[in-house]
């Protein structure tokens, strides 16, 4: 039972770090507008992909992609358990993080065996045996992948574990990082990569990343065919409906907070809260997280600007945050110039040009003609062109 301030009441004679942990749960995220919107095109387009060999789901740092992931992965989780109680093989979802590089380039040998083991995972009993030398199973029916694993064999594993167990898709978050530290022909290759095995697996892939993931349709357009792009957007001061819903969410946040007193910070502060978070509900809630732990440890009833301030981003950060915002948001509108220079590359501009002389034309000898116009059509060949015939006299000759 909640109190009026949004959190079990109990937890206010709990500890600090319970109290903490209560807010960053990640089934406390507030649904605002814009994550719900994006929830719903990403379980349609999981659900059928229209021929997508690949959905990307993008957005600015900190908008709340990962949440996005986790809010998905439950619910496909959730609607499949009568299918999964009735076929133990299936797994509806699986899930992996794309790991960055420490050096050099994206390994796609930790990739394959992260991916194996997220497969691997549930229905102990109904595991699929892998004959590929060093894969195999411990006692208790564990996969072991054991370090002299190659990397194509672990790739032939992976293929073969997501042939069996059929799920909607590949779900790989931080998929930017699969370009990290890439030259062109890299990248090139990385991107070749992934649509070989969609190909052999027939399973697509559902990547979560920032506006870079642009980078990897630009390089390889038999793949740019065959993607489909969902964008999470970051609330915009442009927009009056985006200003009202980041204060709807705002509100949620300090509401939930388990505190004494419900902050109320959000009619004087809000363009601080949004000049911080540059309209980023995923970073907001991460800087309250650490104001409301500086809070707690000071034993404070209520949260307070000097908690903000002293947990904030530094400016800089923010400006090369929004930086970043704005100039994939610029690569993803359909500007005028866009459209321009699309009707130009399909010839259209010059289409219309030569209709509107094609009518032009028309319209002359329209005019020349007292408004009528004269239509020659072509005749078999033998045929006469129409005449009147002469009419017989009513005199006959004798």
């Amino acid at each position: 039972m909640a109190t009026e301030q949004g959190f079990p009441p109990e937890l206010l004679t709990q500890s600090a770090q319970q109290r903490l942990d209560y807010f960053k749960a990640p089934d406390k995220t507030v649904m605002h507008q814009n994550l719900e919107l994006a929830y719903s095109q990403v379980r349609r387009a999981i659900r059928e992909p229209a021929g997508a060999s690949i959905i990307l789901v993008m957005g600015p740092s900190g908008v709340g992609k990962t949440t996005l992931l986790r809010l998905v992965e439950r619910k496909i989780l959730e609607e499949s358990l009568p299918q999964m109680e009735l076929d133990p093989g299936w797994i509806p979802i699986v899930c992996v993080e794309a790991v960055a590089p420490g050096k050099d380039t994206f390994r796609w040998r930790n990739f394959y065996k992260r991916t194996l083991i997220a497969i691997d995972e549930p229905l102990i009993n109904e595991k699929i045996s892998y004959s590929e030398d060093g894969i195999r199973r411990d006692t208790e029916g564990k996969l072991i992948v054991k370090s002299r694993a190659t990397e194509d064999s672990l790739r032939l594993a992976m293929e073969q574990a997501l042939s069996h167990r059929r799920p909607y898709t590949l779900a790989v978050d931080e998929f930017q990082d699969i370009g990290k530290m890439a030259s062109q022909k890299v990248l090139e290759a990385h991107m070749d990569c992934i649509k070989s095995a969609v190909n052999t697996t027939k399973i697509p892939w559902t990547g979560f990343g920032t506006y870079q993931l642009l980078d990897f349709l630009e390089l390889s357009p038999q793949l740019s065919r065959r993607t489909r792009i969902i964008h999470l957007p970051r609330y915009r001061l442009e927009q009056n409906q985006d200003i009202k819903e980041f204060k709807r969410s705002l509100r949620h946040l300090l509401y939930r907070m388990p505190l004494l007193e419900t902050p109320i910070l959000v009619e004087k502060h809000w363009e601080y809260f949004y000049e911080r978070s540059i309209g980023c509900i995923g970073t907001l809630k991460n800087w309250l997280v650490q104001a409301l732990d500086l809070a707690l440890e000071e034993g404070a009833t209520t949260l307070t600007l000097d908690h903000l301030e002293q947990t904030a981003k530094l400016t800089s950060e923010c400006i090369q945050m929004a930086k970043d915002a704005i100039e994939g948001e610029e690569r993803l509108t359909d500007s005028k110039d866009n459209q321009s220079q699309l009707r130009e590359l399909l010839n259209l501009k010059q289409q219309k040009v030569r209709e509107e002389q094609t009518d032009s034309g028309k319209g002359d000898k329209q005019h020349k003609n007292g408004g009528k116009l004269q239509l020659r059509r072509r005749r078999r060949v033998g045929q006469r062109n129409p005449k009147r015939d002469p009419v017989a006299s009513d005199h006959h000759e004798s």
